[in-house]
Parts: C-alpha cells; sequence; structure tokens
C-alpha cells in the first residue's frame, strides 16, 4: 500500500511493479518480426517460383527462416533455375510428416536461344507453430 506519511509504496507493491516492468521488457525484447514465411505450402511454391522468375533474392529470403546461409543458397538457385518465365506447371507434394512437406515442380521455359526446356525442382516446406522452438512461428517456410 501507499504510506501518506512516507510518500512510499510498500515493499511488496514495489517489487511487483519491478517484476511487472521486467516481465513487459523481456517480453517487448522477445518480439518476433514475422515477415517471413507464408501462410499455406501453396503460397510457399508461387512466391518461391515468382521469386526464380524474377530473379527476386529478397521475395526467397522472406520465404525461408532466417540463417547466414540462407543468402548464398537462394542466390545459387536463383543464377541455376531463375530469369524464365515456368509454363504448363504441375506440383505435387509428398507429406513425410504434417509439418514437412516436400514439392516436385515440373514445368517447361523457353530458354535465351529459344528453345523449350525441362524444368524440374524439388523443394522442403516447413510448418513452424507458434509452439516450436523456432523463433518463426505459425507459417509455412521453404527450407534449404
Amino acid at each position: 500500500m501507499f504510506d501518506l506519511y512516507t510518500g512510499k509504496l510498500s515493499d511488496k507493491i514495489s517489487i511487483s511493479i519491478i517484476l511487472i516492468s521486467a516481465i513487459g521488457l523481456s517480453l517487448q525484447g522477445c518480439k518476433v518480426d514475422n515477415q517471413h514465411g507464408v501462410a499455406t505450402p501453396d503460397r510457399v511454391v508461387e512466391q518461391y517460383l515468382l521469386a526464380l522468375e524474377d530473379r527476386n533474392v529478397n521475395m526467397m529470403i522472406r520465404l525461408a527462416p532466417e540463417t547466414p546461409v540462407v543468402r548464398k543458397e537462394i542466390v545459387d538457385k536463383i543464377y541455376k533455375f531463375g530469369g524464365h518465365k515456368i509454363k504448363d506447371r504441375q506440383i505435387s507434394y509428398i507429406k513425410p510428416k504434417p509439418t514437412l512437406w516436400m514439392a516436385k515442380i515440373h514445368g517447361v521455359f523457353i530458354d535465351k536461344s529459344g528453345k523449350r526446356k525441362v524444368f524440374d525442382d524439388s523443394i522442403s516446406i516447413e510448418y513452424q507453430s507458434k509452439g516450436h522452438i523456432k523463433l518463426y512461428g505459425g507459417r509455412w517456410y521453404l527450407l534449404f
């Protein structure tokens, strides 16, 4: 309680206020900037293909959980497959676990010389829920 005579809070209230403030600051420091990942596995595949076609490294980075090696792997993938409009897409999923899917992507594209080429790729997609130990939760991510 507040003591009118001394103008001080009781020790119990002071400690409670300090603890509440500390918890608030801790939670604020743990906020997750969840701009990575997307809501569905289909959306991961759509955004992945769009990033390849547009050679958009940043778009692909936003599909993956943040790790230091992801950027290099993304640049390599875009260099290998990127820059072509992929048509006649056929996508099939293998679901070894409810939270881990593999997408097999088949299509065609026209290369720089005007020749029709086959596009075959496989990607891994993982769902990370809010209760998961990893920081980014409740979304689907492209794994490298």
